[in-house]
């Protein structure tokens, strides 16, 4: 398959969010055609010095960094199974594990909740699609805004790996 040297950007791709059901996982695919996704993936140097002479000394590797990821979206609902069993299963509810959506964490029992994140972009010249899957995906932050054109649901969390799987679709 040949490369296309289209840019891409989000309108060209989806997130999808999956728990940990067994079976059949639960989804949401959340649509990012205004908002944002950020990932980093970090590493962790330490540095040597001899007699506090850089010249002199050396670096090496330090322990293993996850990766970090944010996005942020516009908010249309913040409960709806949790609300209504009948109704299709919403970010936030999904985010936060909210009772009564019966949202499985991907992580054992007694371990952080954590889910799993797949980013698919469609090449526009559809010669050669890219799926990014993050894998134990942990919320640290979940930050709701007002605004005059629309509400906004912020995410920031790491992913339990250090680089996510990148991978042709």
């Amino acid at each position: 398959m040949a490369v296309s040297n289209l840019t891409r950007n989000l309108r060209d791709g989806e997130l999808r969010i999956k728990d940990g059901t067994s079976g059949t996982p639960q989804s949401l695919t959340v649509l990012l055609d205004e908002g944002d996704l950020r990932w980093a993936v970090r590493s962790n140097t330490i540095e040597v010095k001899d007699r506090g002479s850089i010249t002199d000394g050396h670096t090496r590797k330090g322990d293993e960094e996850p990766v970090s990821l944010s996005f942020t979206v516009k908010w249309t609902q913040l409960i709806g199974k949790a609300g209504n069993p009948a109704d299709p299963l919403q970010l936030y509810e999904m985010l936060m594990f909210t009772s009564g959506a019966d949202v499985v964490s991907t992580s054992p029992d007694g371990e952080q909740e954590t889910l799993t994140m797949e980013f698919t972009v469609v090449d526009p010249a559809g010669v050669a699609g890219e799926k990014i899957t993050f894998s134990k995906v942990y919320r640290e932050s979940l930050t709701m805004t007002e605004g005059d054109d629309a509400n906004l649901i912020a995410f920031s969390g790491r992913a339990f790996e250090t680089e996510p799987l990148v991978e042709r679709v």
